[in-house]
C-alpha cells in the first residue's frame, strides 16, 4: 500500500524538478549570445571556423571562431547565438577588417556586436577594460 503511494510521488516529484530544469536550461540557452560590451578589439580576419555545439538536451548553438590579426599577434574571437529555425548566420571573409564588442573569458573574447570596416587602418587592438593584457603585452 505504501509503495503504490509512494512510487507515484518519486515519479511526480522527478517530473516537476526536470521540468523546471527544462525552463531554466531553455531561458538560458536563448541568452547564450549575449555578452556585454565591455572590450573593443580590431583586427583583420585570418580564418573563420563554423560549429554547431548541444547546450542542453536538444539545444543546439551554432559558434562562429574569427582568427584576427593584428601585427603580429592573434586572438580568437568568437561569436555564438541559439540555433533556431528562423536564425539567419553572420558571413564573415577571410581579409575583411573586424571591430568586436565584447568580453574576454580566459584567452578568448565573445562578442554580440561587431562592424565590418573595408577602409581601417593598419591592424590595431585595444581594450577599454585595461586588467584583460594579451600575451607579450
Amino acid at each position: 500500500m505504501v509503495t503504490a503511494i509512494a512510487i507515484p510521488l518519486l515519479f511526480l516529484y522527478f517530473y516537476y524538478v526536470t521540468r523546471k530544469e527544462r525552463k531554466r536550461f531553455y531561458h538560458e540557452w536563448l541568452q547564450v549570445g549575449n555578452v556585454a560590451a565591455e572590450s573593443v578589439i580590431k583586427g583583420t580576419i585570418v580564418a573563420v571556423q563554423e560549429k554547431t555545439e548541444r547546450y542542453y538536451g536538444h539545444y543546439l548553438i551554432s559558434v562562429i571562431d574569427l582568427w584576427l590579426e593584428h601585427g603580429k599577434e592573434k586572438i580568437i574571437a568568437r561569436i555564438q547565438f541559439p540555433l533556431t529555425e528562423s536564425l539567419q548566420k553572420p558571413t564573415f571573409q577571410i581579409g575583411d577588417t573586424i571591430i568586436c564588442y565584447g568580453q574576454w573569458r580566459n584567452q578568448l573574447f565573445l562578442f554580440a556586436t561587431y562592424q565590418t570596416t573595408s577602409t581601417a587602418s593598419k591592424n590595431l587592438a585595444y581594450n577599454i577594460d585595461q586588467r584583460h593584457l594579451h600575451q607579450g603585452e
